[in-house]
């Protein structure tokens, strides 16, 4: 699959999906998304009055919460190359009555922006899926002003992340997939903390900070865990939608054997790891 290939049809997945994401971003955040934002906005150390740009902005969850920091005076742009995600987030947006956020339909590999320079960008859990995340990067960089900080987060190696390893290396193993190759678009691509802070520094950014997240991903049983992703994992729910109800069946068997050691009194409960990182637009 070519670049232009996987790029269209990532944005009809991902659009598939907005529904999903709309829905899910009216209860609270938990788990791995709530502390990597955690750790995002404490690194972006926003101010009132600054701009702030989020690619990649899914059901807006950063870029509302980041609104809140730079107050009135301030504003966030969220983006995403889904016109299905921007138009639910601007729903969420006009509802709650949020009066710094703007959305605007933008591909953070080719970000048409001419206005100023923005002073922070925000992206939680997109550059790993884009299909050049280092050009992304690039016009990330090329969007701030001078000093301006970048801080993102993806996730951390597949063996560190089984609530969606588990299901992903079912769904390979069942359709004799090969593994991904070094580079490819994924989940898990950006996950060695070594390799990200190369792709940083080589888009042009400097003073680059990497952290590593260690947390949990809780669900109430196996059973919501599996309907959970597949609601809202786009591409890999995309794939299980896709497959006969019998093949779909023996992939739910497979991964429910696997995941037992995670399932409890308390639930199901998953050990996650995200990799953050903090970077600044050169002077």
């Amino acid at each position: 699959m070519s670049e232009a290939e996987y790029r269209e049809e990532s944005r009809r997945t991902w659009s598939e999906a907005a529904s999903s994401w709309a829905r899910a971003a009216e209860e609270e955040e938990t788990g791995a998304s709530r502390d990597a934002t955690a750790w995002m906005l404490e690194a972006a150390d926003l101010q009132p009055g600054e701009r702030v740009l989020e690619l990649a902005c899914g059901a807006g969850r950063v870029g509302l919460q980041a609104a809140a920091r730079v107050g009135p005076d301030g504003t966030v742009l969220c983006t995403d190359f889904s016109e299905a995600m921007v138009e639910a987030v601007a729903e969420r947006v006009r509802r709650l009555g949020v009066a710094n956020v703007e959305t605007q339909v933008l591909d953070a590999e080719h970000l048409e922006l001419e206005e100023d320079p923005f002073d922070a960008v925000l992206c939680r859990f997109g550059y790993m899926l884009m299909a050049d995340p280092v050009q992304a990067l690039r016009e990330s960089a090329r969007v701030l002003r001078p000093g301006g900080r970048l801080v993102l987060a993806v996730w951390g190696p597949g063996e560190k992340n089984p609530w969606l390893g588990t299901i992903l290396g079912a769904v390979m193993a069942h359709l004799n997939a090969p593994p991904p190759q070094p580079g490819q678009p994924g989940p898990f691509s950006l996950g060695d903390a070594a390799r990200l802070r190369e792709l940083v520094e080589q888009a042009g950014l400097g003073e680059v900070e990497i952290a590593k997240v260690e947390t949990k991903q809780r669900y109430d049983s196996l059973a919501s865990w599996w309907d959970e992703i597949l609601e809202v994992s786009g591409p890999l729910a995309t794939i299980l939608k896709a497959l006969p109800a019998e093949d779909r069946e023996s992939i739910r068997s497979t991964v429910f054997a696997k995941a037992e050691e995670f399932d409890g009194a308390e639930g199901a409960v998953f050990p996650a790891a995200v990799v953050c990182a903090k970077a600044r637009s050169r002077l």
